[in-house]
């Protein structure tokens, strides 16, 4: 016996193989079948679109007619103008005069919005 590695001892300068057994060998190269594939790209031309042509057609405004205020309807008071169902008046409405408007905004005879 070998006390170096504990084996048994063997006649010098021979050395014998150990026997191999077929379970512990690699199993032996497969050959796998390599697949590629090619993409291709379709290109589909687009057909330019038919030329337009543009009518411009001018028609005529008639001129903003403005009704001026009527110079008949005066409102003495707020009292009178809500009486007669008018307030509140705007400037330019008939009856609208700076006299009934207090806060100077165009607008005469509003309702009351409290503190």
């Amino acid at each position: 016996m070998n006390p170096a590695d504990d084996t048994p001892d063997s006649p010098a300068g021979t050395s014998t193989p150990a026997a191999v057994s077929p379970a512990s060998l690699p199993p032996p190269p497969v050959e796998t079948p390599t697949v590629t594939a090619t993409a291709t790209a379709t290109v589909i031309a687009t057909p330019s679109p038919a030329s337009t042509r543009t009518v411009t057609k001018t028609a005529e405004v008639p001129e903003p007619t403005t009704t001026a205020p009527d110079p008949d309807v005066y409102y003495e008071n707020c009292d009178e103008a809500r009486a007669a169902g008018d307030a509140p008046l705007h400037r330019g409405d008939p009856g609208y005069a700076p006299h009934l408007d207090r806060d100077g905004d165009g607008v005469a005879c509003e309702p009351y919005a409290g503190p």
